[in-house]
C-alpha cells in the first residue's frame, strides 16, 4: 500500500537561517563548538598538572589543599555532569550548553583573580559543573543526517584532543620557564571558554524534547551521591590508604548507593537513565574502552614527561642501581616535547578517522586501535631509556588512540535513535569518567611501589636521604617499565572489549527524501512524500 504525506512545516530560527548563509551543515558547526569544548577541558584538566608546586606557592596552599584543587573537577562532576545531559534534553540542549560554558568562563576567571584556596576552590568547583561536553556530542549526533556526519564529528572532536594534549603541557611548561603565574594560564583558558561560548551562540542550533516527561528526581539524587563518593574514595585513596576506614568507607558507600540506584532505574516507569536501553552489547564494550582509552592517555601523559624529567646528576648517587642516563633531567617545557608525537597523531587521525570509520565499520576500526595500542606499549616497555624511543612509542600510541577512542564513542552513538542521544551520552560519560580517573591512581601506585631508595641496603638508603631527601621519591628504572607494561595490559583489555563488541546498524539520521522535503529558507514543505507500507 502507498500513501502521501506531507512535512509540517519546520520552524527555522536565527542559528539555522545563519548556517544556511554559510552553507555549513548543523552537525558540522556542532562538531566545530564540541571540539572547541574538549579543547577547554583539556586545558582545565592538564594545565596545571605540570605547575603544582607554582601554584601551591601562589595561592598559598597547604599540602592538602594541592591535590582538592585538581581533583575538584573529577568530584564535582562524576555525578552532575550525567544528571544534567539528560535534563537538558528535556529544556534545550543548546541552553544547557551554552550555559555549561558560561560556568566554565565565569569558574576560570575566579580562579584567575582569586586571592588564596575558598575563591580558588570555589572556581574549580564550578568547572566541575560544566556538562558542556557531553551535552556537545549528544547534540552533534542529534543533528547528524546519517552515519558519515556522526563518525567525522566524533573524529573531529578526538583531534581537539589531539591539540588539547599539546597546548596544555606547552602552556604549563611555558609559565615555568618563563617564571610566570599560574594565574595567566587560567586567563587563557577563560578566553578559550568565552570564545567557545561566543561559537556556541553563533553556531549551534537547538535540540529538545517534545514530549515533556517526569524527570527522576530519586534517581538523579542516588546517582550523585553514589558517583560523588565513588569519585572521592579513587581521588583520596593513594592518600588516606587503600585498606583505611575512610577510604572503603566512601567506596563501599558509593558502591552501594549505586546498587539502589541501578533497583530504582530498573522500577520506575520513566528513569533518569533507562539501563535496558543504554547498556547492551553494542554499547558496554564502548563505553568501557572508551574509559580504558581515557585512562591510558593520562598514565602515558604523566610516565613519558615524570620519566624525561629525571634528574640525572641525583641519580649518580645510586650508582650501577641508576638509570644510566646521561643527557636526563628535562625541563617541564622540554618534556612536553615527547608529547608532540601523540598529539600529531591524535590530531592528524581525528582528521581522518570518518573515513577509515565508514569504511572499516566501527569494531574493526576497535580491533586495530587495541592492536596497535598493546604494540606502541610492549615497544616502550622494552625500550624507553633513548628520546627517539619514547617518540615512537608515543607517535604509536597517538594514532592508536584515535582509532579506539573515535570508534568507541562512535559505537554508542551508532546505538542511540533519534532523541536519545543525550540518554546515551550521560550513560557513556557515567561509565567512562569514572574509569578514566583510575590514570593518575594507576601510576603514582606504580610509582610508590618501585623507588630508587627501597633497593638499596638499609645503612646506605638512610645516607642516601641524610644527604638529599629528595632522593626518597626518586621512581627506579623498573616503574617506568612497569608503567608501560601496565598500558599493554590495558590494550589487551581493549582488544578483549573489541572482540566482543557488537556493531549497532545506525539507529537513526534523516533520508536524503526527508531532508529535502522542507524549504531551505523558510522551513516550509515543497513536496509530497510518498511514503510505502
Amino acid at each position: 500500500m502507498t500513501s502521501t504525506a506531507i512535512t509540517p512545516p519546520a520552524p527555522v530560527g536565527a542559528v539555522e537561517r545563519r548556517l544556511q548563509k554559510i552553507h555549513m551543515q548543523p552537525v558540522t558547526a556542532v562538531a566545530i563548538v564540541a571540539a572547541l569544548i574538549v579543547l577547554v577541558g583539556d586545558s582545565q584538566s592538564l594545565a596545571l598538572i605540570p605547575l603544582v608546586g607554582t601554584m601551591a606557592a601562589e595561592y598559598h596552599l597547604t599540602a592538602a589543599q594541592s591535590p582538592l584543587v585538581l581533583s575538584i573537577l573529577s568530584i564535582v562532576g562524576a555525578g552532575a555532569v550525567p544528571v544534567l545531559t539528560r535534563v537538558a534534553e528535556r529544556i534545550s540542549l543548546r541552553g544547557f550548553l551554552i550555559i555549561g560554558l558560561g560556568i566554565a568562563t565565569v569558574g576560570n576567571l575566579l580562579c584567575a583573580v582569586a586571592p588564596g584556596f575558598t575563591l580558588l576552590l570555589i572556581g574549580r568547583l564550578l568547572l566541575g559543573l560544566s556538562a558542556a561536553a557531553p551535552i556537545s556530542i549528544a547534540l552533534m549526533r542529534e543533528k547528524s543526517r546519517d552515519v558519515h556526519g556522526t563518525n567525522r564529528g566524533m573524529g573531529l572532536i578526538t583531534a581537539a584532543i589531539g591539540l588539547g594534549v599539546a597546548i596544555s603541557f606547552l602552556m604549563g611548561g611555558t609559565v615555568l620557564a618563563l617564571n610566570g603565574s599560574v594565574s595567566v594560564v587560567f586567563w587563557i583558558m577563560a578566553l578559550l571558554a568565552a570564545i567557545s561560548l561566543i561559537g556556541a551562540w553563533i553556531l549551534v542550533p537547538d535540540f529538545k524534547l517534545e514530549a515533556k516527561e517526569h524527570i527522576d528526581y530519586a534517581g538523579a539524587v542516588l546517582l550523585i551521591i553514589g558517583l560523588t563518593a565513588i569519585a572521592v574514595g579513587i581521588s583520596y585513596g593513594a592518600d588516606w590508604g587503600w585498606t583505611s576506614a575512610g577510604t572503603l568507607g566512601v567506596l563501599i558507600g558509593g558502591a552501594v548507593v549505586m546498587a539502589i540506584w541501578v533497583w530504582v532505574e530498573l522500577s520506575v516507569k520513566e528513569p533518569l537513565i533507562d539501563l535496558r536501553i543504554t547498556f547492551k552489547q553494542t554499547t558496554v564494550p564502548a563505553y568501557f574502552s572508551a574509559g580504558i582509552y581515557s585512562a591510558l592517555a593520562i598514565l602515558s601523559n604523566l610516565a613519558v614527561t615524570t620519566f624525561a624529567q629525571i634528574p640525572a646528576e641525583e641519580l649518580k648517587a645510586f650508582g650501577p642501581l641508576a638509570y644510566g642516563l646521561t643527557d636526563w633531567g628535562h625541563t617541564v617545557l622540554e618534556s612536553a616535547m615527547f608529547l608532540m608525537p601523540t598529539a600529531f597523531f591524535v590530531l592528524f587521525g581525528g582528521f581522518i578517522m570518518g573515513p577509515i570509520m565508514t569504511k572499516l565499520g566501527l569494531k574493526q576500526t576497535m580491533v586495530f586501535g587495541a592492536l596497535l595500542t598493546i604494540i606502541g606499549f610492549a615497544f616502550l616497555a622494552m625500550w624507553h631509556s633513548t628520546w627517539w624511543a619514547n617518540m615512537l612509542g608515543m607517535a604509536i600510541w597517538g594514532f592508536a588512540f584515535a582509532l579506539g577512542y573515535s570508534a568507541a564513542n562512535a559505537a554508542y552513538l551508532h546505538a542511540a535513535k533519534d532523541k536519545e542521544a543525550s540518554l546515551f551520552s550521560a550513560a557513556g560519560t557515567m561509565v567512562f569518567a569514572s574509569i578514566g580517573s583510575f590514570g593518575a591512581v594507576v601510576f603514582s601506585a606504580v610509582l610508590a611501589g618501585n623507588l630508587l631508595i627501597h633497593q638499596l641496603p638499609a645503612e646506605a638508603a638512610a645516607a642516601a636521604l641524610k644527604a638529599s631527601p629528595a632522593l626518597g621519591s626518586l621512581p627506579s628504572a623498573g616503574a617506568f617499565t612497569w608503567s608501560w607494561i601496565v598500558c599493554a595490559i590495558g590494550g589487551g583489555i581493549l582488544l578483549v572489549l573489541a572482540i566482543v563488541h557488537k556493531n549497532a546498524e545506525y539507529q537513526g539520521g534523516l533520508t536524503e527524501e526527508l531532508m529535502l522535503a522542507s524549504s531551505e529558507v523558510t522551513g516550509a514543505p515543497e513536496k509530497e512524500i510518498i511514503v510505502e507500507d
